[in-house]
């Protein structure tokens, strides 16, 4: 890995064995592509625009974003995923072979109802209250947050996440069949690092 910053310009160039990643950042402008065996993503980002398109064996997910506008499209072998964001309203609708998801959110008021095969989630959010459970075959996860304190634990056979975030700090694993994430964000830190059977991304 080779990364030379100079001012508000930084360019790193990531040579592995999966393949290649060339990222620029300048005051306004970011591009990243990633090109591997499985796929390739490219990432451009400005002061108003931002734009993601990946495409891998899976699928492909086209990410859109401006200042009043949100559109994400995720196709892939296991479902498709549409998310619209405006200012008031926020829509998911996410379908797939294993569950689908429907999450409005107005105001206050944040209902999310997941419907799967293998169980079901209710999520109901008001100013004060914030109670997540889900009930499946294999496992259960509670999620209850009041004040400032999130946690939410998950056993799947599948995957399992623990969210927990207190002030300004978010943690989250996620550890599924295809591999593993860990994400921290603290302050002006964010790190997450994915790996999966078919390839890393750091």
């Amino acid at each position: 890995m080779s990364q030379f910053s100079v001012g508000c310009l930084n360019f790193r160039l990531d040579v592995s064995s999966f393949g290649w990643m060339s990222h620029f950042s300048s005051s306004c402008l970011i591009s990243r592509l990633d090109v591997s065996i499985f796929g390739w993503m490219s990432h451009f980002s400005s002061s108003r625009y931002n734009f993601r398109l990946d495409v891998s064996i899976f699928g492909w997910m086209s990410h859109f974003s401006s200042s009043r506008f949100k559109f994400w499209l995720d196709v892939s072998f296991f479902g498709w995923m549409s998310h619209f964001s405006s200012s008031r309203f926020k829509f998911q609708l996410d379908v797939s072979n294993f569950d689908w998801m429907s999450h409005f959110s107005a105001g206050c008021l944040n209902f999310r109802l997941d419907v799967s095969i293998f169980g079901w989630m209710s999520h109901f959010s008001s100013s004060w209250f914030n109670f997540h459970l889900v009930v499946s075959c294999f496992g259960w996860r509670s999620h209850f947050s009041a004040g400032c304190l999130i946690f939410r634990p998950a056993d799947l056979n599948f995957s399992w996440m623990s969210q927990i975030s207190t002030g300004c700090l978010i943690f989250r694993l996620d550890v599924s069949i295809f591999g593993w994430m860990s994400q921290f964000s603290a302050g002006c830190l964010n790190f997450r690092l994915v790996v999966s059977f078919f390839g890393w991304l750091s």
